[in-house]
């Protein structure tokens, strides 16, 4: 754990869903267009589990506000329907990028990961190439969604009996 920031499920910080709607509201403008506060609010306590999909992390600066936040979904990413599950909406503030909190992030969405029956996570960006690479994921694949061309990320997690390499489609 980092001196500066903490994650923790966002099942034991539910108070703080309607900044996390914001901030995607405000990032992913295009995405979440169709969508109300209310009801992106709403897809965030979808999260609120700790010991099963889908589920949410949040980093926590030492004034216990929220400074990043990412989730696992099992549900299926449109352009690459048949992987799963995916770490998804990974965010941090502009102002507390540059601090390895997107980094905590995805190593904490793989501890949480390894202790459910996940032998692998998948995560599509355009913007963090750097920071799953760093992170040391496998970026195998790209696809053109909504006009924007994104790479898609692997992880293994752990070996199951019939674990696959990643392989483009």
């Amino acid at each position: 754990m980092n001196e500066l920031f903490r994650i923790v499920p966002l099942s034991e910080v539910p108070e703080v869903i309607p900044t996390l709607a914001r901030w995607y509201k405000e990032q992913w403008a295009a995405w979440f267009a169709s969508m109300t506060p209310a009801e992106i609010e709403a897809d965030f306590r979808l999260l609120l589990k700790s010991n099963r999909l889908p589920l949410g992390l949040v980093a926590l600066n030492g004034a216990e506000q929220p400074v990043g936040v990412c989730s696992i979904r099992s549900d299926t990413f449109d352009p690459y329907p048949h992987a799963g599950p995916w770490l998804r909406g990974l965010y941090v503030k502009p102002d507390e990028r540059g601090k390895d909190i997107a980094g905590h992030l995805i190593r904490a969405a793989e501890k949480n990961a390894a202790q459910l029956p996940v032998t692998k996570l998948y995560a599509a960006t355009h913007s963090a190439t750097g920071t799953f690479e760093r992170a040391g994921w496998l970026g195998f694949d790209q696809v053109l969604h909504d006009g924007q061309k994104l790479i898609i990320f692997g992880r293994q997690i752990r070996q199951a009996s019939s674990a696959t390499p990643f392989q483009q489609t």
